[in-house]
């Protein structure tokens, strides 16, 4: 529910690496499309409607767990030669250099503090939104006078978090509204679509105010650990360093991480080649391996396609694109969804 809330240095392949090109090249065909995790000995559960008829013969299966287990293990390799990470991970910045793993907390209590009061309308919004206009259930009504005990309590705690006069006051104003529009709630049993949008539009320039403090200090905190780290590091180091920021769906390129490292290392587009978004990859190693796949994936495109973002497409998707132009009419300039 928050509301707030990176792909590498080009590297030229030695011998072995192109040997190898080569054969990657049968293991991503055999994927259909790259995102797939190429694990070795993976085989899809069986179906109902599995006939010997869809097998593959022995020999072509043996082969495509050959070409993916290459794969991985070049991935792997991979990984070995990027000198300097940096990991953006919920409320920490993880260095991984030569061999060496720092844990840095970078983002401050205050940005969880805004965050924490402007949630209180969003939560009161969803939790409401599917009775409106009808008698509100009694297990609705049970958990609102619970979220209004824990509404009446964040008021004094406001006291003890040394903040300015005029963010207070923002914050008074947020819990005051959620305070009113749940005793009227509770007292009548039940609201309108209107009463509800007037609640949340009444408190959007607040939360839209909390939303640029807590931006503002999360990339300020941001920066200052990234220049440290910076003053420690060689100029090719700080030249090859990727950056993987770790987020959900919605977020990617204008999540703030993603939009603080493209601007510091030039990428134009926010995510490219050394600013990674691992989408919903929580886990540290996996989002690495993803990094390890992109780096691989480049050198592919170029050795096979001559385009260096070409495996970062779905394999499968011009194809597609063709044949679902012989399926259905090609789109003309103007369509939308049908």
């Amino acid at each position: 529910m928050a509301i707030y809330l990176s792909d590498f240095a080009a590297q030229k392949n030695d011998r072995r690496g192109d040997g190898l090109v080569v054969l990657m090249v049968l293991g991503l065909l055999a994927l259909g499309c790259h995102g797939e995790s190429p694990e070795p000995n993976s085989k899809a559960p069986p179906t109902e409607q599995s006939t010997d008829a869809n097998k593959l013969p022995a020999e072509l299966d043996a082969l495509n767990v050959a070409s993916r287990k290459i794969y991985a293990d070049a991935r792997t390799l991979e990984l070995t030669k990027i000198p300097v990470v940096i990991i953006v991970s919920g409320d920490d910045l993880v260095l991984r250099k030569n061999g060496k793993r720092t844990v840095a907390t970078v983002i401050p209590a205050e940005y969880h503090v805004l965050k924490s009061y402007a949630h209180s309308t969003l939560a009161l919004y969803t939790h409401l939104s599917s009775e409106v206009g009808m008698p509100i259930s009694n297990e609705r009504l049970k958990s609102l006078r619970e979220y209004q005990v824990l509404l009446t309590a964040a008021g004094p705690a406001l006291e003890k978090l040394g903040l300015d006069p005029e963010t207070k006051a923002r914050q008074k104003r947020i819990l005051e509204r959620a305070g009113e529009f749940v005793a009227s709630v509770l007292k009548k049993g039940m609201f309108s679509a209107d009463e509800l949008i007037i609640f949340c539009r009444a408190s959007r320039a607040d939360i839209l105010a909390n939303g640029a403090g807590a931006a503002k200090a999360q990339i300020l905190a941001t920066h200052k650990q990234v220049m440290e780290w910076k003053s420690g590091m060689t100029a090719e180091e700080w030249a090859t360093l990727t950056v993987i920021v770790t987020g959900g769906q919605t977020a990617r390129t204008e999540n703030a991480a993603v939009q603080y490292f493209s601007r510091l290392l030039g990428e134009a587009n926010g995510e490219g080649r050394r600013v990674v978004y691992a989408e919903s990859l929580w886990d540290e190693e996996k989002a690495v391996n993803l990094l390890g796949t992109r780096r691989l994936d480049g050198k592919l495109s170029v050795a096979v396609f001559g385009d260096p973002y070409r495996m970062y497409r779905d394999f499968l998707a011009d194809g597609a694109r063709t044949a679902i132009d012989d399926i259905l009419a090609p789109p003309t300039a103007g369509d939308g969804p049908q």
